[in-house]
């Protein structure tokens, strides 16, 4: 959909960079609190339930806040400034990481574990204004670019957060182990100094919060009791509008996969590193994220910029073959080989071109007043994908699928997908 819109001014592009930097450094937070209370899990809880299938537990705290919370998150999206629900969200960060880094040091995992879902509703409400304010600050002809670039920006602050928090909890359980004797307090101490460390670095994005050019507010967004219950009218928003829905469940099935994807890499750093008290499990699922996180963000930026003036819908089926290839390719390569990483970078640049521009078509399709109610409909579809994948993925892990099986079974699927959305964006061109 292409339409004239005023220059993008310079106040603008600041306030984008600014609002930029501010999601990745949500991404990494939020990634970088998950692995390490993943890894202190695996360690400390390693015989129950709990370690048996931490990355299930959190990951499912991730997607639970959006389906609760949705419809209010929405709401708050529309009715204030986008620029100050960001900046509450960064202090309710800031505050929550005080919490989970105090729950460590008195040692209750289940503490941290709230701390953590408490964190996961600070990202539903930021989710929709993040999104929300783009169209506001460039407008339509820019939108598909800065969701390019908020797409491998975002990835940058999960793979950072990853990255950093796998070599860190690692590289200072080793020490420990070796200056201590392998104990289960050790990873303890391992978790708190990385924790306490990244929240004193939120600061920055605090800082860069007032950077950002205030939005308006939608003052006749009231506020009723009916909200906490308008998840069906949320996603009415979405059904109702042919173009809006098909959009939408394309989102969330990729969504679904990379869910499903994530999980799967736990799952092979298991077998790598079958014991828990031993550093190496979550520096091994990093380099696997990394790899994908590598090719999305090579992905994402060179859709942004083919994608500089006008939103590219073709690209979408080009994505979504290279993803199917990419499953294929996991499965038949060695696990740990070249050839099998390459693969996961495959997928990932694939991605790229798979879900920025149909995130940028939903967002310029969707009303001005209620592309925050839009969005937060579409992470409502996204958590709950987000849930079914953890289904089907402790299904598959019960049957004894080993994490390369598990991966086959998403191939054809994608394949399907990507031959629907093929015919699918040619009569969007036609239109």
């Amino acid at each position: 959909m292409e339409s004239s819109t005023p220059a993008v001014s310079r106040r603008s592009w600041v306030s984008l960079i600014g609002v930029l930097i501010v999601q990745a450094q949500n991404a990494f937070n939020d990634n970088f609190v998950k692995f390490v209370l993943i890894g202190l899990a695996m360690v400390v809880a390693a015989d129950s339930p709990v370690g048996e299938n931490v990355e299930f537990i959190l990951t499912a705290l991730i997607p639970a806040p959006f389906i609760l919370f949705a419809p209010v998150a929405g709401w708050i999206s529309d009715r204030f400034s986008k620029q100050r629900v960001i900046l509450w969200c960064v202090v309710g960060q800031i505050m929550l990481f005080l919490l989970i880094g105090g729950a460590v040091w008195y040692r209750m995992i289940g503490v941290a574990i709230v701390g953590f879902f408490l964190l996961a509703v600070q990202s539903t409400i930021f989710s929709p204004a993040k999104q929300g304010i783009l169209k506001e600050l460039v407008g339509t002809n820019k939108l598909s670019f800065a969701n390019g670039l908020m797409s491998m920006l975002t990835m940058v602050g999960i793979l950072g957060g990853m990255i950093v928090s796998g070599r860190w909890f690692d590289a200072l359980l080793k020490k420990y182990n070796t200056e201590l004797g392998v104990l289960t307090d050790n990873a303890w101490k391992a978790a708190f100094l990385p924790i306490l460390g990244v929240g004193l670095f939120s600061l920055v994005a605090l800082i860069l919060c007032f950077v950002v050019k205030r939005t308006p507010n939608f003052p006749e967004r009231k506020f009723t009791n009916s909200l906490w219950f308008q998840h069906v009218v949320d996603l009415k928003e979405i059904f109702r509008d042919r173009v809006l829905r098909t959009t939408a469940l394309f989102i969330t099935f990729y969504w679904f996969v990379a869910n499903f994807l994530g999980l799967s890499f736990v799952a092979f750093a298991r077998v790598l590193f079958p014991d828990a008290t031993r550093e190496g499990r979550l520096t091994a699922t990093t380099n696997m994220m990394m790899s994908v996180g590598i090719g999305l963000m090579l992905g994402s930026l060179l859709v942004s910029f083919l994608s500089k003036n006008r939103i590219r819908l073709p690209l979408v089926p080009i994505g979504g073959f290279g993803m199917g290839l990419g499953f294929l390719l996991v499965w038949l390569l060695p696990v740990g080989s070249p050839g099998w990483y390459g693969s996961l970078a495959l997928v990932g640049f694939s991605s790229g071109f798979f879900v920025v521009p149909l995130n940028a078509y939903l967002q310029d399709m969707a009303d001005e007043s209620k592309r925050g109610t839009v969005i937060a409909a579409l992470n409502l579809m996204t958590s709950f994908s987000g849930i079914i994948a953890i289904g089907v993925g402790f299904l598959l892990k019960t049957i004894g699928l080993t994490p390369s099986q598990q991966l086959l079974v998403f191939a054809l699927p994608m394949l399907v997908v990507t031959f629907l959305v093929f015919r699918w964006t040619k009569r969007m061109q036609q239109a």
